[in-house]
């Protein structure tokens, strides 16, 4: 969650921006959702929002029935989730959400005063922003609980993973998106519609139509809004048919209609970059001797026993009899210190930079960490290849997230076929219907 937290701020206050205005419309009920409601100032303002992303994307402004489609849909399944949410209990608390925010504030250089400060000096309403962080967070959580969890990726998963991929896995991609999605269970005749429909694009596309104009209008896909960019992603953390396409196109091609479960994807390859190479890491092999303030040893106690135990050491008594004897490290002392081969960043950075300065069979003096006070000794270095181990942590993080975003997918089409929708207003029933179509 931390990692797109900077994203998510900036999305937020982007996305805000310029429409306080909107809340004073009249309101009325557009859509009921179950037991839950759209009015048509969450509407109005989440076009507007739209158009300003769209705007800052450089992407010409869709017909204004598309939008307005392709935007209360997207409210729409924003709120199945939230009430989804509430349903299975999941909740987010202010003192929770406080401590989102003020992450969120802290990564783009901000107190949660001067994010605050930040939003109004915008002219938007910092409570309706606090809302929206909320959303999006039981929106995670309630995904993390409900899909995440019945993720699994066996070791033969990689295996077979692995057994497909060719030697650019290293590559990445930027690619643009399009989905035509068939609903679950979808009879012949949808599917042939929606294969139809795509290849129509394809044929636009291929004639010069823009591909973000044409994912505005026509995606069921999470980023049509975005004009369908997916941004980098290495070959490896994309779905499998999208790698497996985009290798064989070159920079500025468009795919034919890729035929998966969901539907049918267009893709075009934007732009690629890097490649294979060998990777390794250094690895230290070490020994130490731990000890620790204890309520028969104060500190100076304590240093002044690492300072006899290290004069000891230079008079030639043994490192493994002594660690075994004084170390209070429960991992190493049995194993007289040692403490194995070990990559940079195991330990903690004061003690690493000590073994760094040491040469293999050196002695250091004590010194102090958060730990106690330690004499560490460097037995040996090494140089490791990790290419193979490298290759199937990244596989296994990629079919991670492919079956996490499949599953995803599958769960939120059920959510909204499930869920009981009614449009209030007849253009947006109209509009709805045709975006699907």
């Amino acid at each position: 969650m931390k990692t797109s937290l900077a994203r998510l701020f900036a999305i937020l206050i982007f996305a805000f921006s310029g429409t306080v205005h909107a809340a004073q419309a009249l309101d009325r009920i557009i859509v009921v959702i179950n037991d839950g409601v759209i009015l048509q100032s969450e509407l109005d303002q989440a076009i507007a929002d739209a158009r300003q992303q769209i705007k800052a994307r450089d992407i010409a402004d869709p017909p204004e029935d598309v939008l307005r489609s392709q935007v209360l849909e997207r409210l729409i399944l924003t709120k199945l989730q939230t009430q989804r949410a509430a349903e299975a209990g999941v909740r987010i608390d202010d003192r929770e959400l406080n401590e989102v925010i003020t992450n969120i504030a802290s990564q783009n250089g901000m107190t949660l005063q001067q994010f605050a400060e930040s939003v109004k000096k915008d002219g938007n309403d910092y409570l309706a922003v606090r809302e929206q962080i909320r959303d999006q967070v039981l929106i995670s959580r309630l995904r993390q609980k409900e899909v995440d969890g019945r993720v699994s990726v066996t070791d033969q998963d990689v295996d077979l993973f692995l057994a497909t991929q060719g030697p650019e896995e290293n590559k990445e991609y930027r690619l643009s998106h399009i989905l035509i999605a068939v609903p679950d269970g979808a009879k012949n005749e949808e599917r042939n519609k929606a294969r139809l429909k795509a290849e129509d694009l394809v044929r636009q596309l291929k004639a010069g139509a823009d591909f973000a104009q044409v994912a505005i209008a026509n995606s069921n896909g999470q980023q049509a809004l975005q004009g369908g960019d997916l941004g980098w992603r290495k070959a490896a953390d994309l779905p499998g048919l999208f790698a497996t396409a985009a290798a064989k196109l070159s920079k500025g091609d468009i795919s034919s209609p890729l035929e998966a479960g969901s539907g049918y994807h267009i893709i075009k390859l934007v732009d690629e970059r890097g490649g294979t190479g060998r990777e390794s890491v250094a690895e230290t092999h070490a020994k130490h001797i731990l000890l620790s303030t204890n309520a028969l040893r104060d500190e100076e106690q304590t240093r002044a026993l690492s300072r006899d135990i290290y004069d000891r050491l230079q008079k030639g008594e043994d490192f493994t009899a002594l660690a075994k004897k004084y170390s209070d490290d429960p991992g190493s002392k049995n194993s007289g210190g040692d403490l194995g081969w070990q990559a940079p960043g195991v330990f903690v950075p004061e003690f690493q930079v000590r073994l760094d300065q040491l040469k293999i069979g050196e002695i250091s003096q004590p010194f102090h960490t958060q730990f106690g006070w330690h004499i560490a000794s460097v037995i040996e270095r090494r140089t490791r290849d990790t290419t193979e181990e490298s290759r199937r942590n990244r596989a296994r993080m990629a079919l991670g997230q492919r079956k996490s975003a499949d599953e995803y997918d599958s769960w939120l089409r059920k959510l909204r076929e499930e869920a009981y929708v009614e449009y209030r207003l007849k253009s947006d029933a109209d509009a709805n219907a045709a975006s699907k179509s």
